[in-house]
Formats: C-alpha cells, sequence, structure tokens
C-alpha cells in the first residue's frame, strides 16, 4: 500500500504503473484470503485505470480480467466469471489469433474449472485438454501448469468413472513430482520446501482413493500407495536430517564453517522475532532482511550439500527393501491418513494401514482400511484421553486403534510401525485390550518416522561414538528467587539424577549432571555429542487457540508464535521469571529451550535422547510430517533414538522408570527390548497405566 500511495504522488492516481500495482496488490491479498468483497473493489479500480489508460482490448486488460474471475469463481458467482473469462478469451484472440495462443491457456483452465464446479464433466475435460495442448506445445511435459492440468483431467476422469484414464493421469503427474523432489527438492530453502509440498500433497491424497477404489481389479496400487508414503512421509523431517548428515561428515571445512555460521544467525533470528517493534528501531534491525539472509545462506548449504551425498541416498527405497530386510517374525506397517475424495475432499477421513510381512507368496503389500478416521480423531481420542486423565475404563481405544489391525496382520514378534495422524498422538502399548491386559503384552510395537528407515538402518553404518559419556540435567531453579510462581519445582528429578549418575559411574561412564541454577538452556546448547543426553523437567506445548488476543497486537512478536517449533519446549533455570514476562515470546531471554533451538543441537553422535519430563511428546500435528515438537527437533539434531512423556508423569513412578531401564540398556545393550521390560516391571507396581504408560521410544537400536 505503501508503494502505490508513493506512485500516486509521482504520477497521480490514474497512471498505467498505479493500476498494475493494484492489481499485483488485489491479487497477493486474494491468495492471503482476505474479504473478496475488498479484493474485487481493489481489482475494479485497477480495470478502471487500464482501461482509460490503454483501452478494454489491451492485454493487460485481458489479464486483469482473468484474474478478476479467480475471485467471482471463489464467491461463486459463475456467470461473472463466465464472462470475464470470454471477454479475456476475445481480447487475446483479436491480438494473437484463435491458434497456438498460450495466452489462453490459463482462460481454458479456469474455465473447466468452472464447468468442473458444476458437475458439467464433458465440458470440463474439453477445456482442459485444449489447456494441456498449449502447455505441451509451447512448453513441455514438465512444466508445472501442464501437470496441474493433468492432476484436474485425473479429477475429471475418475468423477466419468473411468478409473482408468484417471490412472494414468495422476501417475503422470505424480513421476513428475517424484523427478522434482530427486532433482530439485534437497536445493530448497526448508521455507519452501513446506510449500512445494503443500501444493502437492492433495494429490498423493487424491491417488489413494484413487488406488484402493480399484485395488479388486490392481493389486499393485497398494504397492504404488506404500512407495510414495516411502517417498514423502516425514519429507521435510527427513531432508534436514539428509542436509545435517552430509554437511557433518564433508571434508569441507569452509562448508562446515559456513554451516555453523548459518545456525549462529539462525539463533540471532529467533531472539530478533521475540522483540518488540521499539526494540526493532532502537537497535536498527530488519526482521525480514535477517529472515531472508538466514534462507539464502540455507539455499546455498542444501546446495552445496548434494555434493556429498552417498550411493544409497540416490537409490528410491521401495516396499520390496523394506520387505528383503524383515525378519520372519516382523512385520513393518505404514499407516496413511487421507481424506476420502468424491467431486471434492470430504470430510471422511480413512486411515490405510499398509503393511509388509516377509512370508513365500507375499508379493504385494496388504492394507485395512479404518474409514471411521474422523471419529478416531474426535471421539475417541478424546474418550483416550479422558480415560488417561480421569483414571477411566476406557473401553473403545482398543477396538478401535489396533484390533481391526491386529485382527489382519496377526501378532508378530516385532511390528516397525510408521504412525499418521491421530496414531501419533497416543500410545498404544498402554491401551487396555478385551481381554484384561495391554497391548504391550502381546506385541513389541517399535515406532519409526518411516519404515524405509528398517532398511537404511541394515544398509548404513551408524557413527555412534563408543565413549561413554553422559549429560544430564534436572531439577532446574524456575525462579531467580525462592518466591513461588505458577511453575511447580521438582526435586523428585534431583534423585532421579542421582540415582542414574551412581548407576552409569558404576558401569564406567562419565556422568556429568546439571542441577538447580547449573541446568541452563546455555549449558544444553554447549552440548558436543554425549551419547547419553537425558532432561528431567517441564516440558510444555502452547497450541495456536491458546495464545491471547492482546498477543496479536503486537505483529512482529507474534510471528515467532506462527512456528510450532516456537511453542514447544523445556523448562530451565529461570524458566519461571520468563513466562511471567511474556505468553509465548520463550526466546526474549534465557532459560526456555524451544524445539526450534533443540534443533542446533550437536548431537549427531548421541545414541540416546531422554525427555523425561511431562508432554515433552506434544507438538503441532502435520499429516504425513508427525508431531511438529520436540521428537521433530531431537531427530533432526542426530538423536539416534528418542524416549519423551506423551502425557503428565508421577514424579516417583517416573523415577523408577529410569532407573529400570538404565540398568536393563547398560547390561544388554538392547534399548527397545530394556525399555519394554522396565515399563512391563512397573506395571506390577503401579497397574494405573498412567504411572508406565505415558513413555514412548521412536527409533530402533
Amino acid at each position: 500500500m505503501k508503494a502505490i500511495a508513493i506512485q500516486k504522488e509521482q504520477f497521480g492516481s490514474n497512471h498505467v504503473d498505479v493500476g498494475k500495482s493494484l492489481a499485483q496488490l488485489g491479487l497477493i491479498k486474494f491468495h492471503k484470503g482476505d474479504q473478496l468483497n475488498e479484493v474485487e473493489t481493489i481489482m475494479d479500480d485497477a480495470l478502471r485505470i487500464i482501461e482509460n489508460k490503454l483501452g478494454s482490448r489491451n492485454p493487460t486488460y485481458a489479464s486483469l480480467l482473468t484474474d478478476r474471475a479467480k475471485v467471482y469463481i471463489s464467491d461463486k458467482r459463475y456467470d461473472d466469471a463466465f464472462n470475464s473469462l470470454n471477454l479475456a478469451e476475445k481480447i487475446w484472440v483479436s491480438r494473437v489469433g484463435r491458434r497456438n495462443n498460450i495466452n489462453a491457456a490459463a482462460i481454458y483452465t479456469l474455465v473447466g474449472d468452472l464447468y468442473y464446479l458444476q458437475r458439467q464433466y464433458s465440458l470440463a475435460e474439453t477445456e482442459y485438454e485444449k489447456s494441456k495442448k498449449l502447455y505441451e506445445q509451447f512448453f513441455n511435459r514438465n512444466h508445472p501448469e501442464y501437470v496441474k492440468i493433468l492432476s484436474k483431467l485425473s479429477k475429471v476422469y475418475f468423477m466419468e468413472g473411468n478409473g482408468k484414464l484417471a490412472i494414468k493421469n495422476i501417475e503422470e503427474a505424480l513421476a513428475n513430482y517424484q523427478n522434482f523432489i530427486r532433482d530439485y527438492f534437497p536445493a530448497l530453502s526448508e521455507r519452501e520446501k513446506a510449500k512445494y509440498w503443500n501444493t502437492i500433497k492433495s494429490d498423493y491424497e487424491f491417488y489413494n482413493t484413487l488406488a484402493f477404489i480399484n485395488k479388486g481389479t490392481d493389486p499393485s496400487l497398494v504397492g504404488y500407495v506404500y512407495n510414495n508414503a516411502l517417498l514423502t512421509k516425514a519429507i521435510l523431517l527427513n531432508s534436514s536430517i539428509k542436509i545435517r548428515e552430509r554437511i557433518q561428515n564433508s571434508t569441507d571445512a569452509e562448508l562446515k564453517a559456513q554451516y555453523n555460521s548459518w545456525l549462529e544467525k539462525k539463533e540471532y533470528l529467533t531472539n530478533v522475532l521475540s522483540m518488540s517493534i521499539e526494540q526493532l528501531s532502537e537497535n536498527s534491525i530488519d526482521p525480514v532482511a535477517l529472515a531472508n539472509e538466514v534462507e539464502a545462506i540455507e539455499k546455498e548449504l542444501s546446495q552445496k550439500s548434494e555434493l556429498f551425498s552417498q550411493s544409497f541416498d540416490d537409490k528410491r527405497i521401495e516396499w520390496i527393501n523394506v520387505q528383503q530386510v524383515l525378519k520372519p517374525n516382523e512385520v513393518a506397517i505404514e499407516m496413511v491418513r487421507y481424506r476420502h475424495f468424491d467431486h471434492v475432499f470430504t470430510d471422511s477421513v480413512v486411515y490405510a494401514a499398509l503393511y509388509v510381512k516377509k512370508e513365500e507368496g507375499f508379493d504385494q503389500p496388504k492394507v485395512i482400511l479404518i474409514d471411521d478416521g474422523k471419529n478416531l480423531e474426535t471421539k475417541y481420542f478424546k474418550n483416550y484421553r479422558n480415560s488417561i486423565i480421569y483414571r477411566l475404563e476406557d473401553r473403545y481405544s482398543y477396538s478401535q486403534y489396533w484390533k481391526p489391525i491386529e485382527d489382519v496382520v496377526g501378532k508378530y514378534a516385532t511390528i516397525y510401525l510408521s504412525a499418521d495422524g491421530v496414531y501419533n498422538q497416543i500410545n498404544l502399548e498402554a491401551v487396555p485390550t478385551d481381554k484384561g491386559d495391554y497391548v504391550i503384552d502381546e506385541s513389541n510395537i517399535v515406532l519409526v518416522s518411516n519404515t524405509k528407515d528398517i532398511y537404511i538402518r541394515k544398509v548404513k553404518t551408524q557413527l555412534i561414538q563408543e565413549e561413554k559419556r553422559a549429560s544430564m540435567f534436572g531439577n532446574p531453579d524456575f525462579y531467580a528467587t525462592a518466591s513461588v510462581g505458577d511453575v511447580n519445582p521438582l526435586p523428585g528429578t534431583q534423585a532421579e539424577l542421582t540415582e542414574l549418575r551412581r548407576l552409569l559411574k558404576s558401569q564406567g561412564w562419565i556422568a556429568n549432571t546439571y542441577t538447580e541454577k547449573a541446568a541452563t538452556e546455555e549449558q544444553i546448547k554447549q552440548l558436543d555429542n554425549p551419547r547419553i543426553f537425558h532432561v528431567a523437567t517441564h516440558g510444555f506445548f502452547t497450541p495456536k487457540t491458546e495464545m491471547g488476543s492482546e498477543d496479536e497486537l503486537t505483529k512482529s512478536e507474534s510471528e515467532a508464535s506462527q512456528n510450532p517449533l516456537l511453542r514447544t519446549g523445556l523448562l530451565l533455570s529461570g524458566a519461571g521469571d520468563l513466562l511471567k514476562e511474556t505468553t509465548f515470546n520463550y526466546n526474549s531471554e534465557s532459560g526456555i529451550l524451544t524445539a526450534y533451538e533443540a534443533m542446533n543441537l550437536n548431537l549427531d553422535q548421541t545414541d540416546l535422547v531422554v525427555l523425561s519430563a511431562c508432554e515433552t511428546g506434544l507438538g503441532e500435528l502435520a499429516v504425513g510430517e508427525g508431531v511438529y515438537g520436540l521428537q521433530r527437533a531431537f531427530i533432526v539434531a542426530g538423536a539416534k533414538t528418542l524416549i519423551m512423556s506423551m502425557f503428565k508423569v508421577d514424579d516417583e513412578a517416573t523415577q523408577k522408570l529410569m532407573v529400570k531401564f538404565y540398568t536393563k540398556w547398560l547390561t544388554s545393550g538392547k534399548k527397545r527390548e530394556s525399555f519394554v521390560e522396565a515399563k512391563k516391571e512397573l506395571r506390577t507396581e503401579y497397574q494405573d497405566p498412567i504411572f508406565w504408560g505415558a513413555f514412548i521410544m521412536i527409533g530402533m537400536d
């Protein structure tokens, strides 16, 4: 708006440049989701200026008509949209001619959209085919607009009942996405990766509907869905890990220095995002410029890290590779959540449990479809949480979440489960069965972010150092003085660390403990690959909906709160004082380690991270990506195995569980087995799962 005001002052309110700027502003506001009547007013002003200066038969005027048609379509004013598009097409035809007119391609696409929205699929198909022909003629079959048309045509064919053509078109589109992910995705910044993924992920959802409807006639479609999950599930998380590993394992000192500089600038950026507008002005800091600088360095690092790719990274891992490394008594399950498609995506949510076994004759993955996904995420999840919080009998979780899978898959010694959606928010092991015991008694469920991790672990040497060094934090002084606040002290964690230190030292470990005033955020940031990193303190997660309306008034500060990694973390020394001053500016002073900061910790050779704290497993859920919180942060930081809590836990029970686990692991060297045995032993003492069922382990031995 400021730039437009300057242009008006320089050239007058009816200058062509003012009109073009207004048109651009209207389009930006439209894509931002602003009020349609406001957007339409801006575009009408732009059209009036262009018509006065250039006439109504000008290409610029035609482009504006096309953009305004998008507003009409969003407002369901279909007749107005048709009129705008017809006029725009006539202008282009008068200027360029009817044949080979690439400018008409966007118009044909929008007209196709209009027909599709009105369920006139045959007419929509005709318009999309005209657009497709032009894009292929002027560009190529890899052009983004051409690929968009493939996706639209696939949906038309699906609604016309032509499954064969629908599958053919969407598979061509997905193949294009896969090539882009392989060739260009690694060189994007994390923001750009997220933006790209958000533009294509709905096509993978649509493919799931297509595949499972047609799996009876073509069972191989289930395998394609499984392979898509291996490629795309946790794609943002995995790309972050891959870049970090390649740079840290390279011999390029300059690249490593640049990487460390980037980490420092990222940390500085988190502090800047927590500053008020006055503080930014006083220190002459431009947060937008700093964010752009950080992103530019990140892109350069991403591009350079590709030079250090290992040979197996270039190979696409498929379900057959996962099957090959499974043992006869193991099964791998990829859980995929998707919305059912019927003309548009409906509110019907489906969970598909795709599974692979190593058995003779098992030549394709199989699938279990749980159609009641919406209730799993609402009614039954509420029941699950309430049964834990209020110690009520849980009569539904087993039958809804696990029994449909167990009945088909069977009982295996080891079940590798890559969760999705609501399955990231429940601890299946602690779910009571209909026999009076718990899932943990009959199923050894190993949680992984993606079942391709099973294959990678088999073929990739893990660089875990042999040095027995542990760093442990607990019982922080949340307040500088003895004053009592909302954050309760944790004296029980002092006993926990004392016992664990004694246990570790008896096994020849160097165990450094940091408690009270020494349990600081700064001390954690100085860690250098301890083999064990153990933190016993409060964890927290602040959902967006809990942010006060007054917080939104300070724009520069509230930007920080939009990132879920800045709204979850660990409370350390001084955290109580910090929370008295702010409800979300957790980086304004020392005391809280956010998940965003935890991603930058140096844990590439850390075997185990234990978050012995309340609700450290919480975070913002992203379908296909898991939980955006401490879980994601510590995996990106390099942790090979992670233990965390899904809900609030009794201090005494937590201490006993940790001591039992460490005792068994230090003797056997098997983390998963020791963890399960420790929980089972604790259960004999505490029948209530709230004491032993909160903690989960993510990762493999």
